[in-house]
């Protein structure tokens, strides 16, 4: 089963960094170029410039934002601006939130996770969704370079009776040993567990446990592939945040799909396709096309296409599939192969905001937008368990885990 360890963990140094906040940053995979300029106006420290390092006019093999990166995490511990941890410690992480009105806590601890490939027959670490071969291309250049999580993996565990969750509670309610409020206004904080037995009672609780991949799909497999290649056990683990499948905090966005390319001739068609696939109603307001979604029964598929400044929703009845699925088979498939026969390529884009997926289409960068209803954490551990995979973008799970909190240098 999973083998969870604990780590020396080299964390950012307030002696030297006044503001932690200011170094801190999301996930690569969802920093937008603008956000990418703001986190490295931040500081000078900011964790961004090795996470997703800027191109320079004249890079080339010897000189590129990889090798960089290499050199920031070296002169930082250099510096001391970052130091490591002397003894080995889980940490315990804590997110404060708020979810359409709701005051929410999600509640984890950063570890290390052994690599294991992806067997339903024998691992007891599960992929849910596919990966695309350039980000898995991007991050293998990174940790060749900097040999380093820099950010953990998110990973999520039936923690059936509490006994993990008794333990993190409790080391919770001392003094945090960082506290701050991050650039979405999320409330991040971090204890260090070095208490040997303690430390100890994780590990055995933990052993028997099966782990699902909730975020870092592509760093997974890219570190995997990179354990193999170094063939040292220290390169066999890879640093990641653990959470209850169960904890209230665990929030799962939708993930809508916005396309761009497509003709009104293929409009129309999607249309009449529509209307012998499913039942069509007509919605007259972005509330309604929220009530709309929301109505669903467990049996039910919906979603709500838009385009030409209308709301068209969309139901499939008795349907075993998951949402995502449909949305590709009998949606975005369709549109592909109409593209095709018209001499043209779709592109497709991702977002968890229904006002942008709007906005994008009336301002005409996108033909259509189509919004679905999330999944949830039920089938994707279901669809982990099965050996199958969901579309890439998916699952949105929210908040992110901050990059820079704790970092594992091999």
């Amino acid at each position: 089963m999973a083998k969870i360890i604990p780590l020396k963990g080299m964390l950012y140094n307030p002696e030297k960094i006044k503001d932690l906040s200011k170094v801190m940053a999301p996930p690569y995979d969802v920093i937008s170029s603008k956000e990418q300029g703001n986190l490295y106006d931040s500081s000078p420290y900011n964790i961004i410039r090795i996470l997703l390092g800027k191109d320079s006019p004249g890079d080339d093999k010897k000189e590129n934002k990889y090798t960089r990166a290499s050199r920031f995490l070296n002169d930082w511990q250099k510096e001391e601006a970052l130091k490591r941890d002397k003894e080995e410690s889980f940490y315990v992480y804590l997110q404060e939130f708020e979810v359409d009105g709701q005051n929410k806590k999600r509640l984890g601890f950063v570890g290390l996770l052994k690599l294991e490939d992806f067997d339903t027959k024998k691992t007891s670490v599960y992929p849910h969704e596919n990966t695309l071969s350039a980000p898995k291309e991007d991050r293998t250049r990174l940790i060749n370079s900097i040999e380093a999580n820099i950010g953990p993996i998110f990973a999520i565990f039936a923690d059936d009776d509490k006994s993990v969750n008794n333990i993190l509670f409790r080391a919770a309610e001392s003094k945090p040993l960082i506290d701050i409020l991050d650039r979405n206004g999320i409330r991040n904080k971090l204890w260090r567990v070095s208490d040997k037995d303690t430390v100890e009672k994780i590990v055995r609780l933990m052993k028997n446990k099966k782990m699902f991949i909730a975020d870092g799909h592509h760093r997974y497999e890219v570190g995997l592939a990179y354990s193999k290649l170094k063939k040292d056990p220290k390169f066999g683990y890879i640093l990641t945040y653990f959470t209850d499948i169960y904890d209230d905090g665990i929030v799962v966005f939708p993930v809508h799909r916005l396309i761009a390319g497509v003709s009104g001739e293929g409009l129309s068609a999607l249309e009449k396709d529509l209307k012998g696939k499913f039942d069509i109603e007509v919605i007259d307001s972005k509330s309604a096309a929220k009530e709309f979604l929301s109505g669903a029964t467990p049996s039910e598929k919906r979603f709500v296409a838009y385009y030409d400044y209308k709301f068209v929703g969309l139901k499939l009845k008795d349907s075993n599939a998951l949402d995502v699925s449909v949305l590709h088979d009998l949606i975005v498939e369709p549109l592909k192969i109409k593209a095709g026969h018209e001499g043209r390529k779709i592109s497709i884009d991702f977002t968890k905001d229904m006002d942008y997926a709007i906005k994008e289409v009336d301002g005409g960068k996108y033909s259509i937008s189509i919004m679905l209803n999330p999944t949830k954490i039920t089938e994707i551990r279901d669809m982990a368990l099965s050996g199958k995979r969901m579309p890439q973008k998916s699952t949105y799970f929210y908040p992110k885990v901050l990059t820079g909190l704790v970092l594992n240098v091999f």
